[in-house]
């Protein structure tokens, strides 16, 4: 009898051990797009998504790099625009909420085919609410455009029967589709749209024409694997956290780990853009 080989995938290195490999990134380059999830990369994770807050000293991170002439901060949630934007608070960044049905660079946009869904929406957040009533722990957001199902609190015996109320309820409209993350549910508008689309959008939005700027991604979800495949070619995707099932080239293991790597950025990588690659150290600490 032989051993099998496994496919199962690695889990990705620490950024904070291959910064060199950033600085390799960003010589040659007039600037930087850093886009980043909110829940889980920027805050906490909490079991109610209202108790969800970012750091004070996060925000000042983040707003000293959104303040750079030669940096463009966006923020992209899965939460409603308005919701994220409050809870982040810095004028100077962009902002795609829904996972980017939603998008505020200069002005507010929605896509069309979501705003249409709003009734929708409704609809089905008075029936999910319906059907759950006497299962403790679960949570219906309605975010305009979106819904999601919270299931973070609910028993473990009481699980299954929230997943597969949802999938049936989402299974007889054909307005809307199911998508999945980390303990929750997500009703979306049935068009073809995720993180993905949004972070190519923005990065065509704020951009300059004909700039190389190195665009950066960092999120924790499986939501979030639609941006990392968007930046597969040219980019650097960061996943939060330990799990291998990603197509993030890099990880760092919390919301804390992620400020640490924003100061790095905001205060010694930025002094790389824009240089001779013959300037650049081959690894730096």
């Amino acid at each position: 009898m032989t051993d099998e080989a496994t496919d199962a995938p690695e889990t990705p290195p620490a950024i904070s051990e291959h910064l060199y490999a950033l600085v390799e990134g960003l010589v040659d380059r007039d600037g930087l797009l850093v886009a980043l999830d909110f829940d889980g990369t920027l805050a906490a994770i909490e079991g109610r998504p209202e108790a969800a807050t970012l750091p004070d000293a996060t925000r000042e991170v983040v707003a000293a790099l959104a303040d750079r002439p030669d940096v463009e901060v966006a923020v992209v949630s899965g939460r409603e625009l308005a919701d994220v934007r409050e809870r982040v608070a810095i004028p100077s960044a962009s902002y795609a909420g829904n996972h980017g049905l939603e998008l505020h660079t200069d002005e507010y946009v929605v896509h069309p085919a979501a705003e249409a869904a709003e009734t929708a929406i409704a609809e089905v957040c008075e029936q999910v609410a319906a059907e759950l009533a006497d299962v403790e722990g679960v949570i219906v957001e309605n975010k305009g455009v979106t819904a999601t199902v919270h299931y973070r609190l609910v028993e473990d015996a009481a699980v299954s029967a929230v997943v597969e109320t949802v999938e049936s309820l989402a299974a007889a409209r054909e307005d809307l589709r199911l998508t999945t993350g980390k303990e929750v549910l997500e009703l979306r508008p049935a068009v073809e749209w995720d993180k993905g689309e949004a972070v190519a959008r923005l990065r065509d939005e704020l951009v300059p024409e004909d700039a190389a700027w190195l665009p950066i991604y960092v999120g924790d979800d499986t939501t979030d694997e639609a941006a990392f495949a968007v930046l597969a070619d040219d980019g650097v995707a960061i996943k939060v956290g330990d799990d291998p099932a990603t197509d993030a080239g890099y990880r760092v293991a919390d919301p804390e780990a992620v400020r640490t790597v924003l100061s790095w950025l905001g205060t010694y990588g930025v002094e790389f853009l824009d240089r001779a690659p013959d300037e650049v150290p081959t690894e730096t600490a």
